[in-house]
């Protein structure tokens, strides 16, 4: 990178000023996201925006020698006083680069400064990912020889909703981790032109410090590599007739281990198990030492994403099937592709469950993107290290997303790692418009670009970041103030649902950060302790439900209540009118449905839910090709094994006038149970 910087140090300012210009309105650009995000202090946006900006802080609070540099987001207390780290709590599985980077942005504030923490690790990632553009414009120039061809490229690539949505979600797989991957692809770059291996290495290993994404574009980019080379040995020395098969085989086997892609690979790999042993191995001590090592929370959790898990695949079976998952990965791809100044709709957040759900015109342009970059493969073939980049970029985020298909298929912030389709796409379009141009376009089109960016982040700005949702996240803030001036470090904090879906009956999402060095405990199963029970000092709800046992009465969204006065008075809660009876019974109530099965019978398998609506308008744009919303959800995480040993879940109801109801579970046999309400006409 310091190699393309100092080639544009013309001797003199009129030379210096043109060569320069292209980098110039890329850095203007990428300020409009800094501009347009006006007030950035709060958790507004939701869904894994919310959930994984606050976890990652907590973790960054809670990294620390004192704790091995685990990474974790809460302390539990067992049913007998004992402190443990709940094995939902535990993050160690990615390497904790990222997490002292937000440590280090946030250390000049004060403990209750949250606020200026939450800004501070915002503008972090913001500037991460400005500085990712820079690396991709640098490499797109050197890639194709045009800097206004590299500019369009990448303002285009960079302006789509996953992309910009994401751009300040404090996490590092966004932006920390696609800042890494965009330093590697420029270390490849200027590997494949000038053969500089050690800096690719320092870089990679640097790299992978901060996330695993990187051994993504790694592994394409080193098989593209070896091919080219084994290729070029066989038309060099080992295409005579006159050699055997055997000295023809040894000659292929000297070429690979004597092949740099070689020496890039041993390094890479052996330093990534070093990362990955050392945040085990902390893990391991953290936990006690007595937790076999297939039981670390770490282990669990990668097993899991490589769909090594057969109880959690075959409950998730029909959302991984072929045509449903290729549908999923080619609808990201073309909202990747897509400025967000130009999608006809908003996007909701949310993955599919059927063809259903999905705009088929947004597959059809991810098709076409993907179409794009094929054919310019093939038309640049006799350029083998432009073809190596670019080959490398197209199916980079495939390496990822295959084998780990179970954590992608609902995480979509994993999309903004198909960014090299669009960066190919794009800059095999403009380099056809050039060629078939008698004027010279390109830096009409990259002014073009710049426009559409400017306008996408315009747009994004407006994203969750409403009136009201800047007033309730500020009444969230006060909330926890007071909260945190009742309570001690030492106090027991109890949350009826685990954190990631508290929101639906209990804390807010942003818990764990507002409650950063407080103990919490929460209804869970730990790997090597008793069934946590309904136990702790003092209950955390969003909801008043009894004054008598509220602590914080001036609070406006999340309370604290006194524990046992609260236990007390719920002893004989009303969860409202049943209306669905059988194993499982539903109860409507205000806003939401509670399911009730006092023998907690068919946990693993799949519960659905239909809504019908008085009026069809109000259906969500993805669900008016029929009469009906339809949500499907399973026991874990929603569900909650209370302290008699029934099973509860409460489902939240939309905001909208329901005309009838239908609900029940199935499983791969078929239909368990359905049942239907209606409520009455006026």
């Amino acid at each position: 990178m310091l190699n393309d910087l100092r080639q544009w140090r013309f001797p003199h300012r009129l030379a210096a000023g043109p060569a320069a210009l292209p980098l110039v309105l890329l850095l203007l650009a990428m300020g409009a996201l800094f501009l347009f995000g006006n007030d950035r202090a709060y958790f507004y946006r939701s869904g894994h925006h919310d959930w994984n900006s606050s976890r990652t802080l907590a973790m960054a609070e809670s990294l620390s020698i004192k704790h091995n540099l685990l990474g974790f987001h809460y302390l539990s207390r067992n049913a007998v006083g004992d402190l443990y780290y709940s094995r939902h709590s535990v993050y160690n599985r990615f390497p904790l680069g990222g997490f002292a980077l937000v440590k280090l942005s946030i250390l000049p504030y004060g403990e209750n400064d949250f606020q200026s923490k939450i800004y501070a690790g915002r503008m972090l990632m913001l500037m991460l990912f400005s500085a990712s553009a820079v690396l991709a414009y640098l490499s797109l120039a050197r890639i194709v020889g045009s800097r206004w061809d590299a500019l369009a490229a990448t303002l285009l690539a960079f302006s789509s909703y996953y992309m910009l949505y994401y751009s300040d979600m404090i996490f590092n797989e966004v932006s920390i981790d696609f800042f890494a991957v965009m330093l590697v692809l420029h270390a490849m770059v200027v590997f494949v032109q000038e053969g500089r291996l050690r800096q690719l290495l320092i870089k990679c290993c640097l790299a992978l410090l901060l996330g695993w994404h990187v051994y993504a574009f790694l592994l394409p980019f080193v098989v593209f590599g070896m091919a080219a080379e084994l290729i070029r040995s066989h038309q060099t020395t080992l295409s005579s007739a006159q050699l055997s098969v055997a000295r023809r085989f040894r000659g292929y086997a000297m070429t690979l281990l004597r092949s740099r892609y070689m020496t890039l690979s041993a390094v890479t790999l052996l330093f990534g198990i070093a990362v990955l042993t050392f945040n085990l191995a902390n893990e391991y001590m953290a936990l006690g030492g007595e937790t076999p090592a297939q039981n670390l929370p770490s282990v669990r959790s990668a097993v899991r994403r490589f769909g090594q898990n057969e109880r959690f695949n075959a409950r998730i079976a029909h959302l991984l099937a072929i045509r449903v998952f290729a549908a999923d990965q080619f609808y990201r791809i073309g909202n990747m592709t897509l400025p967000y100044a130009l999608h006809p709709y908003e996007i909701k957040d949310r993955f599919a469950t059927n063809f259903e759900y999905r705009d088929y015109s947004i597959i059809a342009l991810g098709a076409l993107a993907l179409g794009v970059c094929v054919a310019g493969l093939v038309v640049v073939r006799r350029r083998p290290q432009t073809l190596q980049l670019l080959a490398t970029l197209t199916v980079a985020g495939f390496c990822w997303a295959v084998p780990l298909r179970v954590n992608v298929y609902r995480h979509d912030y994993e999309s903004v790692f198909y960014i090299g389709i669009p960066l190919t796409a794009f800059v095999l379009i403009l380099l056809c418009l050039r060629r078939l141009s008698r004027i010279r376009v390109a830096p009409f089109l990259a002014a073009a670009a710049l426009i559409l960016f400017v306008l996408s982040a315009a747009a994004m700005a407006a994203v969750g970041q409403s009136p009201a949702a800047i007033t309730t996240e500020a009444a969230e803030l006060a909330d926890y103030a007071a909260i945190r001036e009742l309570v001690d470090d030492d106090t027991t904090i109890w949350i009826p649902q685990r954190p990631w879906i508290a929101r639906n009956s209990g804390a807010p999402w942003d818990q764990p950060y507002f409650l950063t060095g407080k103990i919490l405990n929460y209804e869970d199963t730990d790997l090597n302790m008793p069934k946590v029970k309904q136990v702790g000092d003092y209950l955390l709800l969003n909801t008043r439900q009894d004054n008598s046992a509220l602590l914080t009465p001036e609070n406006r969204r999340v309370f604290l209540y006194d524990w046992e006065l609260y236990a007390a008075y719920h002893n004989d809660t009303n969860l409202g009118k049943q209306i669905i009876g059988g194993d499982w019974r539903v109860y409507l109530g205000k806003g939401s449905l509670t399911y009730v099965s006092p023998e907690c019978i068919n946990l693993d398998e799949q519960f659905y839910l239909h809504i019908f609506p008085q009026n069809t308008a109000d259906l969500p744009v993805d669900q008016r090709g029929r009469s009906y919303d339809n949500l499907v959800f399973a026991f874990e995480p929603v569900g909650v094994i209370r302290g008699d040993g029934s099973c509860v879940i409460e489902h939240p109801l939309p905001g909208y006038e329901i005309a009838a109801l239908r609900t029940g579970q199935y499983s791969a046999k078929g239909q368990i149970w359905e049942g239907e309400y209606r409520r009455p006409t006026r």
